[in-house]
């Protein structure tokens, strides 16, 4: 493939990872599509619906290193259909008798979905590979800067202040919620469908359920309670997944992209000598990483659309909407794991600039605590008038040109009820942080101990 970014070879790394390329491409899709048709021939040997020597001569020359793809290619192409191409040329390969089984009693579909299911599950394993390492790195940050006071933002505007360490629990929060979700879908997605051409089972014979569970087994996949080959929900339901983990470092990149604003200076992205931010001006440092991340959630959206129409199947058989999922799928993994790389980038050679994120605590002079100096008044003469008093304190400094802060000092009802002193105690950032650490602890605690968990287990294993 020469066209389009994911097939060039001067973009594809900014579009996607050289692993997950190699999950999906040529050599791995006929690698996964030969392990199903010996893994078919194999099981018809041992139930003796085949000669057990006929299983035995495909398991060793149906392999795809043994392929010739450019006579693979042309056989395909004078048979107008893949699969079928697929199949005349590997029993060119076999002798008359076993070139008389391969493929026996099996559907496109059969070998198709279930080898798709196998790509799948080594993509699933790349990104919760991925995806963990993000979660576990950002655990580290969110214990770093659990107490580090900052700007909290709303509309895109200073709003009360929070901490760095609660911004990155609630997205680990999230990114965990997914990584579950992952998990928990697993064995419902990883299932094979060996059922023939109208998945009645008809062309197996009598020992046909018997196949598939031996299929599946082999393949270590589950087996479905009925065929799936028109029910596309298994692949919608992981792709879904897949697009809310991107939505969820897209919402992560974009605040990084926000902090990384000049006027903000709360953020750096890395740049090591020799990287450039721009052809033309040598100071200028741009997140290029952050738009990048950004960029790559909302082309994986628009894969998504393709994946929900892929449920379109009619009757017991068709191509239409299955035919999208062979674009949206592959590319909703391999633009994932382009984001999932740039993110990674990102916490281990981003930087926060702690002492920006501390000055701009102060620049709106006050504004950030009026909630909290708005309940402070409010306990001696109700909610709504405070509201109102701090409504026409904030009206006077803009029209005096003044500091909030300063006009609050001036305002006759405050001076009623509190000293200097207990009004500058009220501005200050550090005391109005509510449960922020104390949810930021939760989420550490509760994540890490559940990966730990997860961790041991595998290591039992």
């Amino acid at each position: 493939m020469t066209a389009g970014v994911l097939g060039m070879m001067t973009m594809q790394n900014e579009f996607s990872t050289a692993r997950m390329r190699e999950v999906w491409s040529d050599h791995q899709r006929l690698d996964k599509m030969c392990q199903v048709e010996r893994t078919l021939a194999q099981v018809q040997g041992q139930l003796g619906i085949i000669p057990k020597s006929v299983a035995d001569e495909i398991n060793q020359k149906v392999q795809v290193d043994q392929i010739d793809i450019r006579q693979l290619y042309l056989a395909s192409a004078r048979a107008g259909h893949f699969t079928s191409g697929f199949v005349k040329y590997l029993s060119s390969q076999l002798s008359p008798e076993a070139s008389e089984y391969i493929h026996y009693g099996a559907t496109t579909q059969d070998i198709l979905d279930t080898s798709a299911i196998l790509q799948l599950r080594e993509a699933h394993n790349l990104i919760v590979e991925m995806l963990t390492r993000i979660i576990e790195r950002l655990l580290e940050q969110a214990q770093t800067f659990r107490q580090t006071i900052m700007v909290g933002r709303a509309h895109g505007q200073h709003s009360a202040p929070t901490t760095l360490g609660y911004k990155l629990a609630i997205i680990i929060d999230e990114l965990d919620r997914s990584l579950q979700r992952l998990e928990s879908v697993a064995k419902f997605v990883f299932s094979g469908s060996i059922s023939g051409v109208v998945s009645t089972y008809a062309s197996y014979g009598p020992l046909a359920i018997d196949v598939e569970r031996g299929v599946c087994h082999a393949l270590n996949l589950s087996v479905p309670r009925v065929p799936w080959h028109t029910q596309r929900d298994r692949f919608i339901e992981y792709a879904h997944i897949l697009t809310l983990i991107s939505g969820t470092l897209g919402k992560f990149g974009q605040d990084l992209y926000d902090m990384s604003r000049s006027e903000l200076g709360e953020f750096e992205e890395m740049y090591h000598a020799g990287r450039q931010g721009s052809t033309t001006i040598p100071t200028l440092r741009p997140p290029y990483i952050c738009e990048a991340i950004v960029n790559l959630s909302g082309l994986i959206s628009q894969s998504m659309g393709l994946m929900y129409q892929s449920s379109r199947l009619t009757h017991e058989k068709d191509t239409i909407g299955w035919r999208n999922q062979w674009v949206a799928l592959p590319e909703i993994c391999l633009y994932l794991s382009a984001q999932l790389n740039y993110t990674q980038a990102l916490l281990k050679a981003g930087r926060y600039n702690i002492d920006r994120i501390e000055s701009n605590l102060y620049l709106k002079d006050g504004e950030l605590l009026s909630e909290h100096v708005m309940f402070c008044l409010g306990r001696l003469i109700g909610k709504e008038s405070a509201h109102q008093v701090l409504y026409q304190v904030m009206n006077n400094a803009k029209a005096q040109g003044i500091s909030f802060a300063k006009s609050l000092h001036l305002n006759d009802t405050m001076k009623e009820y509190f000293t200097e002193k207990e009004i500058n105690y009220m501005l200050d950032p550090n005391l109005y942080i509510g449960q922020a650490i104390h949810k930021t602890d939760l989420v550490i605690n509760e994540v890490r101990e559940r990966l730990e968990k997860k961790s041991g287990r595998h290591k039992n294993d």
